[in-house]
């Protein structure tokens, strides 16, 4: 019976460690299947698949701003210059990819303004020119971040941010925040502090 009790207990602890590196990393999970899918997508990928509309994040008095957000650097500027103390005001627009806001999370990708959206492409009538189906699958993920929104306690907010206040997939947008700590040369995180639409 007692090496039955600790058994019991022993794999409801580590059942227990499990649910909480994968609540704490979903977001990391959200950022590698993106570049996965920039690298491997094209403009009738996910075409057949339904949408289904998440649960809308909460977001804080005075996120969303008007003006403000002067001196922006691009995506790829701060790509190239990695300080993850400094604050920092990047400009861009939502996408890179069909899909660039996680549905259950405060999370979308940014991608670079030099990337080709196929909206600018004379004759091409893409559904989603937002994703950048045309350009380099190498290229749009090297000029790509993710940009997320983080609670007081430094936990990233529940529900997607798509649809609130002018964020959705095209949109111009600069963003004032710092590099978090998780981030690595070849996946940018960035924690919001403001955003600016720009033009949506």
């Amino acid at each position: 019976m007692l090496t039955s009790y600790f058994t019991t207990n022993f794999t409801g602890i580590l059942k227990y460690k499990f649910y909480l590196n994968m609540k704490t990393h979903s977001h990391i999970k959200f950022i590698f299947i993106s570049l996965i899918l920039i690298l491997y997508s094209s403009c009738s990928d996910d075409l057949n698949m339904v949408d289904i509309e998440g649960e809308k994040a909460s977001l804080p008095k005075g996120f969303i701003v008007e003006s403000g957000l002067d001196d922006a650097l691009s995506v790829n500027d701060v790509r190239k210059n990695i300080s993850s103390s400094k604050e920092l005001v990047v400009e861009g627009f939502i996408g890179g990819r069909k899909r660039p806001f996680a549905k259950n999370s405060a999370v979308f990708i940014l991608g670079d303004n030099s990337l080709e959206t196929c909206d600018e492409i004379p004759g091409d009538n893409c559904p989603t020119p937002w994703d950048v189906c045309c350009e380099d699958k190498k290229r749009v993920a090297e000029s790509t971040m993710s940009v997320q929104l983080l609670d007081t306690n430094g936990s990233l907010i529940f529900g997607t941010l798509e649809g609130l206040a002018g964020l959705k997939a095209g949109a111009r947008i600069k963003v004032r925040g710092s590099l978090d700590e998780k981030s690595l040369t070849r996946s940018l995180i960035i924690n919001a502090k403001n955003i600016q639409v720009v033009a949506n």
